[in-house]
C-alpha cells in the first residue's frame, strides 16, 4: 500500500511532463534547442520516484527524497511557472510565460479547457506529494510518532504556503504584496498581468514603405564591445543570443529591415517600459501648443495644488524639472502600487532643491500624467489616442497599463504596449521634428528642446525631456528612448536612420554604442 501514493505522483508527473511539453513554453532539451530547468526535471523526477520506491528498508531516505521532490514541484510553480502562466499559455495559445513569449503551443490551439486541466494537474501533484509523505512516514515501523509529526508539520507548512499563494494569486488588483509575491520583478509579460485601458487607432493606416529585404537584417556583421575592444559579430547570432525579439530599421519614410525572433511576429505586442516616457513628454508639448498648459516653467502646484499645499516647495519644481527628472524628489518607483495618485501626491519627498542635479525618479512622470488628466479633463489614454496614436496612424490599437481598476490611473513611467512597427513611428515622428504626414504633430521647438544634447536649461547634457541624448554625434545630434529589459527606440538624424530593439533583457550593456555604430552602416 505504501507503494500507492508514489505511483500517484508518478502518474501526475507524468501527466504534468506532457503538458510541459504540449504547451511548449518552458521545454528545453531534447524537445527544443536550449537547455533549461525543465531538462533537469526530466532527469530529476525519475530519479527520486525511484528512490521512493527502492529504498524500501531506508525510511528516512525515502522521507528525504520526498521532501526533496516537494520543493521540485513546489518552487517552479511558484516562481518560474505559475498557474496563471500555465492556463495563459492554453488559453490565448502562446506562451504566457517570460522565457518564451508569444511562443505557439504544439498542437497550435486557443484552449481556456486545457487551461483549467493544466493547472489543475499541476495543483493535484502539488498536494499529492505532501500527501503521500505523510502517509509514506506514518508506515514507519520504528520511527512512526516522529515520522507522522514531522510529516505533518511539513504537511501543514506546504498547505500554509500553497494557500498564502493562492490568497495572493488571486489578489493582485487589492494587494501590493500580492503583486511582488505573484509578479516578481518587472518583464515583458506584464502588459498581461495589469488591468489595461485601450488606446484606439483610427484610420487611416500608416505603413513605412518596405525595401524588397526587408524581411532581412539590414548589414551582416555589427562591432560588439568584448573585453574592452570592438569584435565584429554575426548581427543575427547576436540579436538571437542577446534575447532580441524585435528589430527594425527605418531609413527616411522607408522600413529597410523587420525581423523577429523568439515566436514573436509583426503583430505581437510589445511591453515598452519606460519607452512610453517620451510619449508623455510629447503630449505636454502638445497641451502647451493648445494652451492647455502655460509653459514648461509652470511650476507643478499651479496643476496640482495638493502638492503645494502639503509642502510649499513645490511651488519651486516645474514642469521642466519633471521633464529633465531634476526635480529633486527622493527616488521613488511605484511600479507595482495600486493608486499612483495618492502616492504622487502625498507619498513624494523634496531632498534637494529644484534643478541641481539629474536623480532618477519614476513618479515624475505620474505627476506630468496627472497635470495631463486636470487640463484635458480626460484620461491621459483619451488624450493620447486623439492626439497622438490616432494621427500618427497606428496599425493597431495599444493599451496603457493601469495602477487598478479601482484607481484607474495609468502608469506614465511605463505601461504603453502595442505593435513594435507603431512604436517605430515615435521615432520617425521625432525624426521629421514632429511633423507626420503634412501636420505638425508637436512642436518643432518641443522636438528640439528634448532631443538636443546640452545643458542651457539644465544640468545633464546627456537626457532632456524623457529622451536620451548623445553628445557629440551631431549636429543633430543622436537621441533614443530607453525602456527596461532593453527596449530601444534609436534616432540618428544625421543618418536619416531610426532603429528598434525590443527584447526579454538588456543581456548586452552597450546597445546605444551598438545601434549608432549600425546606422552609421545604413
Amino acid at each position: 500500500m505504501r507503494r500507492v501514493p508514489v505511483l500517484v505522483v508518478g502518474v501526475l508527473v507524468l501527466v504534468h511532463q506532457v503538458d510541459h511539453l504540449l504547451r511548449g513554453d518552458v521545454s528545453g532539451w531534447p524537445f527544443a534547442g536550449e537547455v533549461t530547468w525543465f531538462t533537469a526535471s526530466l532527469l530529476l523526477y525519475p530519479a527520486l520516484l525511484a528512490g521512493l520506491l527502492l529504498l524500501g528498508r531506508r525510511r528516512w531516505v525515502q522521507v528525504a527524497l520526498a521532501v526533496l521532490l516537494v520543493g521540485t514541484v513546489q518552487v517552479p510553480h511558484m516562481f518560474w511557472e505559475t498557474p496563471a502562466d500555465q492556463y495563459g499559455t492554453w488559453a490565448h495559445g502562446v506562451s504566457w510565460t517570460p522565457a518564451a513569449p508569444e511562443r505557439p503551443n504544439l498542437l497550435g490551439i486557443s484552449s481556456p479547457a486545457l487551461g483549467v486541466v493544466s493547472v489543475t494537474v499541476a495543483v493535484a501533484l502539488s498536494l499529492a506529494v505532501p500527501v503521500g509523505l505523510v502517509l509514506l512516514a506514518g508506515d514507519l515501523p520504528r520511527f512512526r510518532r516522529p515520522g507522522r509529526v514531522a510529516a505533518a508539520a511539513l504537511l501543514v507548512l506546504v498547505l500554509g504556503v500553497d494557500l498564502f499563494y493562492g490568497w495572493a494569486w488571486t489578489s493582485p488588483d487589492h494587494s501590493r504584496l500580492a503583486r511582488t509575491i505573484v509578479w516578481q520583478e518587472s518583464d515583458v509579460s506584464d502588459y498581461r498581468r495589469f488591468p489595461a485601458r485601450p488606446v484606439p487607432s483610427r484610420p487611416p493606416v500608416f505603413r513605412f514603405r518596405r525595401s524588397a529585404a526587408a524581411d532581412q537584417l539590414p548589414v551582416a556583421t555589427v562591432p560588439v564591445r568584448q573585453g574592452g575592444r570592438l569584435v565584429e559579430r554575426d548581427l543575427e547570432g547576436f540579436l538571437r543570443s542577446t534575447g532580441t525579439t524585435a528589430f527594425l530599421a527605418i531609413k527616411g519614410d522607408t522600413l529597410v529591415s523587420e525581423v523577429y525572433f523568439r515566436g514573436y511576429g509583426h503583430d505581437a505586442t510589445v511591453s515598452s517600459f519606460s519607452v512610453a516616457k517620451p510619449v508623455v513628454s510629447a503630449l505636454v508639448g502638445i497641451a502647451i501648443a493648445q494652451g492647455r498648459i502655460g509653459s514648461v516653467d509652470d511650476p507643478v502646484s499651479r496643476y496640482l495644488p495638493e502638492l503645494g499645499r502639503r509642502d510649499p516647495r513645490f511651488g519651486h519644481i516645474t514642469l521642466r524639472h519633471l521633464l529633465t527628472v531634476t526635480s529633486g524628489l527622493a527616488d521613488l518607483d511605484p511600479y507595482y502600487d495600486l493608486d499612483l495618485r495618492t502616492v504622487a501626491l502625498w507619498h513624494t519627498r523634496i531632498v534637494e532643491p529644484p534643478g541641481r542635479r539629474f536623480r532618477h525618479n519614476n513618479v515624475n512622470p505620474v505627476l506630468l500624467g496627472m497635470v495631463l488628466e486636470r487640463v484635458t479633463g480626460a484620461t491621459v489614454s483619451a488624450y493620447l489616442s486623439e492626439w497622438f496614436w490616432g494621427p500618427l496612424g497606428m496599425e493597431a490599437d495599444g493599451s496603457r497599463s493601469l495602477d487598478s481598476r479601482r484607481s484607474g490611473l495609468e502608469l506614465l513611467q511605463a505601461g504603453l504596449n502595442g505593435r513594435a512597427v507603431d512604436f517605430a513611428k515615435l521615432g520617425a515622428l521625432y525624426l521629421h521634428r514632429g511633423a507626420w504626414r503634412g501636420r505638425q504633430l508637436v512642436p518643432r521647438r518641443w522636438v528640439a528642446d528634448s532631443t538636443r544634447a546640452d545643458t542651457r536649461t539644465d544640468p545633464s547634457p546627456a537626457f532632456q525631456y524623457d529622451w536620451w541624448t548623445r553628445p557629440g554625434t551631431g549636429p543633430p545630434n543622436d537621441f533614443w528612448a530607453k525602456g527596461n529589459h532593453g527596449q530601444f527606440v534609436y534616432v540618428a538624424p544625421g543618418r536619416d536612420v531610426v532603429l528598434v530593439r525590443f527584447g526579454i533583457d538588456y543581456n548586452y550593456d552597450h546597445w546605444p554604442e551598438l545601434l549608432a555604430a549600425l546606422a552609421r552602416r545604413l
